[in-house]
């Protein structure tokens, strides 16, 4: 979600301690936070197909690409199994590329029997294009409507799973269209809370001449709270225990705000993970597993 959410262990938070003086000398003891602490694209090569392949015989992996908005060519995978049930967009973080995590992201989904669509937001990776948050989720709307009407993925059932920024694409996704199911993963409520929060992690001195922490443009006004009080798809929301940067009280909210009824919504907290390792677990396969079984396969059935 912020400036060094790349890799497992990171920080993840905006450079505040060297520039909070000056920021409070300047700013009148304010600190703007904009979409370009979050947002920092950076290309990447397309991934090795080839070893991909090796390393995930029973999938089917196939380079797709999807047209976005001011002529933009968003990369993307697209891995198919026999077994699949359903169908899972995801949308990474912003350090995510797909050819340092379609790994990561695949061994993630390896127990439940889903395929999995992966895309580098425009800027990153290898997808073109000038990258903007208001862009990003302009293009997730892309995506989803391209998957949907993908016959090669059969049809099946549709989730979403957001992973940091990209949570923030997955509830964009969620409040302009109808989905099978949503997954947030290390989200917040409100950029305005988050920016509280990182506040609230800066020492004594910097809090004092810092005295508020406030979202500015395309940031201010945007997190998952709205969006999950007037859902009408299931919700899994994932946290891992030990996040610093979208701490789980942000995942309790969210799944306390939630509008689906008991067996519609699921919180888990991970023990022992932070905001980059929370679905690494066997914890997160299996809590999916049965979220895809449950709540999106058997309950979509039962509607129908």
């Amino acid at each position: 979600m912020s400036r060094v959410d790349a890799t497992r262990g990171s920080r993840c938070l905006p450079p505040l301690l060297a520039v909070s003086l000056c920021a409070g000398l300047l700013s009148a003891c304010t600190y703007p936070i904009r979409e370009h602490n979050i947002v920092i694209p950076r290309a990447a090569a397309p991934v090795d197909l080839v070893e991909l392949r090796e390393r995930f015989p029973d999938h089917r992996i196939e380079a797709m690409t999807v047209d976005a908005a001011g002529g933009a060519s968003l990369h993307g995978l697209r891995f198919t199994r026999e077994d699949a049930v359903a169908t899972v967009i995801y949308f990474g973080g912003n350090g995510y590329t797909i050819a340092r995590f379609a790994g990561r992201s695949a061994r993630a989904y390896a127990d439940v029997p889903v395929n999995i669509v992966l895309v580098d937001h425009r800027g990153y990776g290898a997808s073109t294009g000038t990258s903007g948050l208001d862009a990003l989720l302009d293009d997730a709307l892309t995506v989803h409507d391209r998957v949907r009407g993908d016959a090669r993925l059969g049809g099946l059932p549709l989730i979403v799973h957001g992973h940091s920024l990209g949570s923030f694409m997955a509830g964009h996704v969620a409040a302009g269209r109808r989905l099978d199911g949503l997954v947030l993963e290390g989200s917040v409520t409100t950029a305005e809370e988050w920016a509280a929060h990182l506040r609230s992690r800066q020492p004594l001195w910097a809090r004092m001449l810092v005295r508020r922490v406030v979202p500015e443009g395309a940031l201010a006004g945007k997190g998952n709270l709205g969006v999950v009080a007037v859902l009408d798809e299931p919700v899994l929301i994932v946290a891992g225990a030990d996040d610093a940067v979208a701490p789980p009280r942000f995942a309790q909210a969210l799944f306390d705000a939630a509008s689906p009824p008991a067996g519609r919504k699921r919180l888990l907290i991970v023990p022992g993970r932070d905001h980059m390792s929370a679905a690494d677990s066997p914890d997160f396969r299996r809590a999916m597993a049965a979220f895809v079984a449950s709540d999106v396969v058997a309950a979509g059935r039962a509607a129908n």
